[in-house]
């Protein structure tokens, strides 16, 4: 086997194997150690490892220690999301109807979650700065381009949405709801404020948990991209080519696989386990609202966006993070096949210890606060439950 065998990009020059060895009782010398890499890392060297409108995002967001003198929106962002929050709590204790807090809490959950989503993925923001840089030593996947394009998209999906539901609501009315009961005169003030509200409360959910979700899912297609190439590489590599170095260096490369993996579970465990729930109380909120009531355009047209996203943030998340287990797994057949061939046609007793070594590892799975499992199953699961809810609703009605 030739020495090219695991693909390296020579383009980067953070060190390799920083913080080898994680444990949580090392945690304070890890972020130390986190600390300096970044020191020496510019912000050209961090972006590079996902694509341009992913990396603009993390970085306006504040959800990475960017360099000095680049744009940093998080402030507002912050502002924006803990607003829209606070603000339509107000309006439902101002506006209190025990039938209309049927429809307006879900909303005000999904709210409130996203805003300690983001809270969160601040506190992290050393961790995330670091795996970004990690990633520079996996290879990339013809799919990160499709969702730096499906963020984009996402930015401007509020934008349509808000002005969709200016353009058709009774301004007067809407206006005065959104004003607490105090009628605005103003024409163009009633249009620029419903436009504010609206926009804002549809960046908060569902479009800014979608963006995070879109951080997560390209972070786990990069892995997945990675673990797949590897398992091509050894299916390819004759018994007698893979022999003790060869699988030595496989053994080495997925071990910095699985530090990238365990980085991220770290990240991401709370932040994705408060999307999912979000994700989950607005697809059935919304198939509640549709089926039980008779929704207008304006409420229609709010419903199906918030339910659109929401189902396909829930099922792209759980897919995509349970892909990782797959590949995982075919990693391990490969392996195992092309060692134990070696073995059975050579007779090295030495060799078993590779074997033992990829095995006796339990296998890794994405979860959320370790209640929830992300697996590919998990999608049949959601839908089935879904379908299930519809059935209880016709049946009531």
């Amino acid at each position: 086997m030739s020495q090219n065998f695991l693909v390296r990009n020579k383009r980067y020059k953070t060190p390799v194997n920083v913080n080898r060895g994680i444990s949580r009782h090392s945690k304070a010398k890890l972020l130390l150690n986190d600390n300096c890499v970044l020191r020496k890392t510019k912000w050209n060297e961090m972006k590079s490892s996902i694509p341009n409108f992913i990396s603009i995002f993390v970085c306006c967001a504040g959800l990475v220690q960017a360099s000095e003198g680049r744009l940093k929106a998080w402030p507002l962002v912050s502002l924006v999301l803990l607003f829209s929050t606070v603000d339509y709590m107000a309006l439902i204790i101002v506006d209190f109807d025990i039938i209309k807090l049927k429809v307006n809490l879900p909303l005000l959950i999904t709210l409130s979650l996203t805003s300690v989503m983001y809270f969160l993925m601040i506190r992290m923001k050393k961790r995330l700065s670091f795996l970004l840089l990690k990633l520079q030593y996996l290879p990339s996947s013809t799919k990160e381009s499709i969702y730096s394009s499906l963020m984009l998209v996402i930015f401007l999906i509020p934008l349509a949405v808000a002005m969709s539901v200016t353009i058709l609501c009774d301004k007067k009315i809407t206006s005065t709801e959104y004003t607490f009961g105090h009628e605005v005169e103003n024409q163009w003030a009633q249009i620029m404020l419903i436009f504010f509200k609206e926009y804002i409360y549809f960046f908060t959910y569902p479009a800014f948990p979608c963006l995070i979700d879109v951080l997560y899912c390209t972070i786990c297609v990069r892995c997945s991209c990675a673990i797949r190439k590897l398992t091509r590489k050894i299916s390819l590599c004759s018994p007698e080519q893979f022999g003790p170095s060869e699988q030595i260096q496989v053994l080495r490369y997925k071990a910095k696989i699985d530090e990238t993996l365990k980085i991220t579970q770290e990240i991401f465990s709370v932040p994705s386990f408060c999307l999912i729930v979000a994700t989950s109380i607005s697809c059935y909120s919304s198939l509640g609202l549709y089926l039980l009531t008779n929704p207008g355009t304006i409420q229609l047209i709010e419903v199906f966006t918030a339910a659109v996203f929401s189902f396909l943030c829930l099922t792209g998340t759980l897919w995509t993070a349970g892909t990782l287990s797959v590949e995982l797994n075919k990693l391990k057949d490969t392996f195992y096949e092309k060692t134990y061939l070696r073995w059975i046609s050579y007779r090295f007793p030495s060799e078993e210890n590779s074997r033992k070594e990829i095995f006796d590892k339990p296998d890794f799975v994405f979860t959320g606060c370790d209640v929830i499992t992300y697996t590919r199953s998990s999608v049949f699961a959601i839908v089935g439950a879904l379908l299930t809810y519809t059935l209880l609703i016709l049946n009531m009605s």
